[in-house]
């Protein structure tokens, strides 16, 4: 078969990005991957399915390629044809099907695509994707290393474990390895990263604290972001990750995904843990790190929530101060047991998403204001337009108002802060 041009369009969290690198890397050996959807002749969708807002972007987004580019073929890929195929071959009854587990397999769909088969291949299987090769661009200072695939809990809202699985650890050989290379080829700055972090290695006898010791042993300068952990598994190590992030190459930066101040609800969730064990996980991170940036997840509107439910989850979000909260307003996901109770009402639901925003904003702008004048070192990692944006120690993104090369460390001062980012200007030596 001749080389075709092949698009990819990534949708979702950064695991979801890494494998689309995988798929590139795969296909280019076979085919030439192109940046300009005009250019394609197959486009490769890899979806997300997370939240129902997100789904019905991605179901407009198809509706939309298939009407414009009635003569290109399409492949989607990723959580969507995994838990809801039904509603991907309506949005597009052509398009061929490709679960998360099947990367390897990629440009066989697309060879069978473009002999006019409709391939679908969404077979579970566990695949340590730490051995699989991904496209990195030479430029690129970031690198997102998977460490595991999969849930080790059920929580009742959620139809991610229904695409990736149970929870399945990869070779913590195989992961120094690839931040190994990574750190040859020029990157600075390593995203751990799993649908939840913190259950790496449970059931292998493996654990993330022991991951990162390994990790930031590797020789080098570079960065490690630590990716999201519940509450039950990590406060079960709690005093190992916090000795582990005393390493200069760990940012200080814990996302403890809450979802709910109230433990009525949480119980309702099967979160497996109570607002006072989360509460013990933000205090003790923050008694040995005191500016460490603290991010968390909040669903507002979780069927049968009381206002006293959700006044628990606002005393929560003012008793903690989080730098950071991902605001959702619950939706029905496929395949789960919930759906809206006969007492949801829209409208009080919008109500609280309202406050909650507005708490939420005043509390995010206290945090920034307190790194006004501060001066330390910033690693550039992202160009927007003419800025460049860096991250300090904490994670915290500080906009420069100039153009610096991705990779490059500078000292900064910062003048000016925002409920989202601050503002620095490079200190004059």
């Amino acid at each position: 078969m001749e080389r075709a041009k092949i698009y990819f369009e990534t949708y979702g969290c950064s695991y979801n990005k890494a494998d689309t690198r995988i798929m590139e890397e795969i296909v280019s050996r076979r085919h030439e991957v192109v940046e300009d959807i005009d250019r394609a002749e197959v486009i490769v969708l890899n979806t997300c399915y997370v939240k129902t807002p997100t789904e019905h972007r991605i179901v407009n987004r198809i509706k939309e390629l298939k009407a414009k580019f009635p003569n290109k073929k399409m492949v989607i890929a990723g959580c969507m044809p995994m838990i809801d195929k039904e509603k991907a071959l309506e949005a597009n009854p052509n398009a061929s099907l490709l679960g998360p587990q099947n990367l390897e397999k990629v440009s066989d769909i697309i060879d069978e695509t473009l002999r006019g088969a409709q391939p679908i291949l969404l077979e579970y299987r566990r695949v340590d994707k730490s051995t699989l090769p991904k496209l990195w661009r030479k430029n690129e200072v970031i690198r997102i290393v998977q460490i595991c695939e999969g849930c080790a809990d059920i929580c009742t809202y959620c139809c991610t474990r229904i695409a990736r699985g149970p929870i399945f650890s990869f070779n913590p050989e195989n992961i120094v390895e690839e931040v190994k290379r990574g750190v040859q080829e020029g990157a600075k700055e390593f995203w751990l990263t799993a649908q939840d972090t913190s259950a790496y290695g449970i059931e292998r006898g493996d654990s993330l604290a022991e991951l990162i010791s390994k990790v930031v042993e590797v020789d080098g300068e570079f960065y490690v972001r630590v990716g999201m952990m519940n509450p039950n598994h990590t406060l079960k190590m709690v005093d190992a990750l916090i000795d582990a992030y005393k390493s200069p190459k760990v940012f200080k930066f814990l996302h403890l995904p809450v979802q709910s101040g109230s433990n009525r609800i949480l119980k309702m969730m099967r979160r497996r843990y109570r607002v006072e064990e989360a509460l013990e996980v933000v205090n003790r991170f923050r008694k040995t790190y005191p500016k460490i940036t603290f991010a968390t997840d909040i669903i507002v509107g979780y069927p049968d929530e009381t206002d006293d439910d959700f006044n628990e989850t606002i005393k929560f979000i003012e008793e903690t101060n989080p730098d950071i909260v991902n605001l959702s307003k619950f939706g029905k996901r496929p395949k789960t047991p919930l759906t809206f109770s006969k007492n949801y009402d829209v409208h009080e639901v919008k109500e609280r998403t309202r406050k909650a925003h507005e708490i939420i904003a005043k509390s995010q702008l206290q945090g920034y204001n307190r790194w006004l004048g501060w001066r330390g070192n910033v690693l550039i990692d992202e160009h927007i337009g003419g800025d460049s944006v860096g991250r300090n120690e904490c994670y915290k993104n500080i906009v420069l108002k100039e153009r610096i090369p991705l990779g490059t460390s500078v000292e900064v001062k910062v003048i000016g802060a925002s409920k989202h980012f601050l503002l620095g200007e490079r200190v004059k030596t």
